[in-house]
């Protein structure tokens, strides 16, 4: 039923970040070549802004997923209906938290882009992208929380995906129309707000039994400050470099931001893909902690390990050789700043593998809600973060807090690492090193043989996916095949459990 289950989140999962790789991918040219850079950097930099003022979320959504987890698995009704009581009421504090944080950002964030965009502008564009954000916090925050702790995730997925694809749409119209920058956002964010009427019913209809008004289960949500420091942790880790190069570089912010708006979408689409393979996984992990069962912990961890190890080394081959020519492509036509910058497609290569290569530990870390535990390690990749960033962002400008970045996510990664092979799945740190150090020889000579081979200049798209084909296929073949042969009864284990999630998904359509 597990493996049912996580097979089913995943596959929605991997379809939300497909559509949202897409929308990722293809609305920024529009924005681009329609609005131009200082618009496009504008919008980036608000949203990141808008992250940290998410810190008003206060770690609720993560402390409420562990603390329904064994109630969820026990059957206990009342104690989940108390749990998901108190989240609604802390979610409901947190809006109305992030509304006032909303209000100081649109008065203060014009003085950081003087002279650059038109204060009013600026100020109702904050606005709109902001309402999204409220309306998960007052109405949607609490119906995502149940339906992932109770293995449904796949329901937000799918209607998340849908409205993506609507959204999509509609910004293209807008955009063919010459549209005012301000109404396309405003459509957008219409559009995204309509996914909480989707949810609500299902809920309501699949979920008769809950109540979110019964006496509210506050002590069940004691990890909420231990999460809420994981989660500050996070988007300064994640979000600072936006904020730095807005703040330090002045007059230029807005065009530097744009440029790495547009490397950072690919990360931010590759990351997209990774997660889907944790997020589908996390609730199922945390029933099995929660069961203590050592041996299925230890056994499904490997095989998620070793097929995630394969993935990411793969995609790490395919950015290296070729994010610096999608980019020449994607920005062609645009000209008002310089988006070809190899040294910066390194570093953000870099990003990816040290940013996802710890995705295994962090999903028991998780699922085992091991917060608090976990707290200094999480403040000390922060410290590590904004001081190498500070000390480089005036010389090496976008460089400079990239750096930063990788110090910090190369600490934290081999901590997390460490962490869990001590603590939550004991005796994997020796095969964990093992999967690592091959995978990293492999796609070493492949991109030493593959850079002499892959033209770093391209003009269209159809010669940038017939390369990504090639670079892809000889990548899977190839870590495939040194994986297969390092470790033949773990891919046996993997194929037999595939071909056995498939043998159940045809007998129950059946």
């Amino acid at each position: 039923m597990r493996s049912r289950q996580a097979a089913k989140n995943m596959i929605a999962s991997l379809f939300l970040q497909g559509v949202v790789f897409l929308s990722g991918i293809i609305l920024p040219r529009f924005f681009l070549q329609e609005y131009g850079s200082n618009i496009n950097g504008m919008v980036t930099s608000v949203n990141q802004f808008l992250v940290y003022l998410g810190l008003a979320e206060a770690g609720i959504g993560t402390a409420s997923l562990v603390a329904l987890y064994t109630p969820l698995a026990r059957g206990d009704q009342e104690e989940v209906n108390g749990v998901l009581s108190a989240s609604r009421r802390f979610y409901n504090r947190s809006g109305y938290f992030f509304g006032a944080l909303t209000a100081g950002l649109a008065l203060i964030y014009p003085y950081l882009i003087t002279q650059q965009l038109s204060a009013s502008l600026v100020r109702t564009m904050i606005l709109i992208l902001a309402s999204s954000t409220l309306v998960d916090y007052f109405c949607l925050g609490k119906y995502k929380v149940l339906l992932t702790a109770d293995q449904r995730g796949y329901v937000v997925s799918y209607v998340q995906a849908a409205g993506t694809l609507l959204n999509m749409l509609v910004t293209i119209l807008l955009i063919g129309q010459h549209a005012n920058v301000l109404l396309v956002k405003a459509a957008a964010t219409l559009v995204y707000i309509l996914r909480f009427f989707l949810v609500r019913a299902y809920v309501r209809k699949h979920y008769r039994e809950v109540d979110y008004h019964v006496p509210a289960r506050m002590d069940q949500l004691k990890q909420k400050n231990a999460a809420l420091l994981h989660q500050v942790v996070g988007v300064i880790v994640n979000n600072t470099d936006v904020a730095l190069l807005t703040v330090c570089l002045g007059s230029r912010s807005l065009l530097e931001v744009s440029v790495y708006g547009i490397y950072n979408m690919v990360v931010y689409a590759v990351n997209l893909f990774l997660n889907s393979f944790s997020n589908g996984l996390t609730a199922g992990f945390g029933e099995v902690i929660s069961r203590k069962e050592k041996d299925v912990l230890r056994q499904s961890f490997s095989s998620y390990e070793y097929v995630y190890m394969m993935v990411v080394f793969g995609i790490f081959i395919c950015v290296w050789m070729l994010i610096l020519p999608f980019v020449a492509v994607y920005t062609l036509q645009v000209t008002d700043a310089n988006y070809i910058r190899p040294w910066s497609a390194v570093l953000f290569t870099l990003i990816i593998l040290l940013q996802n290569i710890r995705i295994p530990g962090l999903t028991i870390i998780c699922a085992a809600g091991h917060f608090r535990e976990t707290r200094h390690q999480a403040v000390l990749e922060a410290v590590i973060n904004i001081v190498v960033s500070l000390a480089l962002v005036w010389h090496y400008g976008m460089n400079g807090v990239l750096l930063g970045t990788v110090c910090s996510y190369g600490y934290r990664s081999v901590e997390i690492m460490i962490y869990n092979a001590r603590r939550l799945v004991e005796g994997s740190g020796r095969t964990t090193l093992h999967r690592i150090l091959r995978n990293t020889a492999v796609s070493a000579v492949l991109i030493i043989a593959g850079m002499q081979v892959v033209p770093q200049e391209m003009t269209s798209f159809v010669t940038w996916t017939c390369w990504g084909a090639a670079v892809f296929a000889a990548a899977a073949a190839s870590l495939g095949i040194v994986n297969y042969l390092c470790e033949p009864g773990e891919f046996r284990k993997l194929l037999e459990r595939f071909q056995t999630i498939i043998r159940k998904g045809k007998k129950n359509h059946v």
